[in-house]
């Protein structure tokens, strides 16, 4: 089977401590016997959309495996749920229509169909009814441009959710 694990490292712990972090899960994945397929690879420090475990930053890291014990699992859950130092994870299974990007294929029937039903792309100039003019007409208004800077709204939205906290 195919799974994919994807776990946010809290901000507290130092970027120099998160391949510790990995290698951790990848001993736990050793143990049940799983082949990496993509090494973890992280996405960087992002903002939450909400706070977890009081934290609004974290760590994105995903990582790719495949193993067919899965007796084990239940204990690889409850490692990864006590681990202080992760704050939220997921597991799922990929299923094979997930591992290939499946592209919709037109049938014999539907290429045939459509090929014998192509339009040509000109139209006669008699065929064309008359369309009346439209004129362009200008507006002069001016609208009003108000610059604002994105740290300044993300300061403004960190003290609305540090109230309502």
């Amino acid at each position: 089977m195919h799974y994919e694990l994807s776990f946010i490292i809290g901000p507290n712990v130092p970027e120099t401590e998160h391949k510790a972090v990995e290698k951790e899960i990848l001993d736990n994945l050793k143990k049940l016997d799983a082949k990496i397929t993509k090494e973890p690879y992280a996405i960087g420090r992002k903002k939450l959309a909400y706070p977890i475990k009081k934290q609004k930053h974290g760590f994105y890291v995903f990582l790719e495996f495949e193993t067919e014990e899965t007796a084990g699992f239940k204990n690889f859950d409850v490692k990864l749920k006590h681990n202080a130092n992760i704050l939220r994870y997921l597991l799922i299974k990929k299923t094979a229509a997930s591992l290939k990007e499946v592209k919709p294929r037109m049938t014999t029937e539907a290429k045939t169909r459509s090929a014998s039903e192509t339009k040509p792309s000109f139209r006669k100039i008699g065929d064309s009814k008359s369309k009346p003019e439209v004129k362009d007409v200008k507006l002069d208004e001016k609208k009003e441009e108000i610059k604002v800077d994105l740290g300044d709204i993300d300061r403004q939205l960190d003290q609305i959710l540090d109230k309502d906290l």
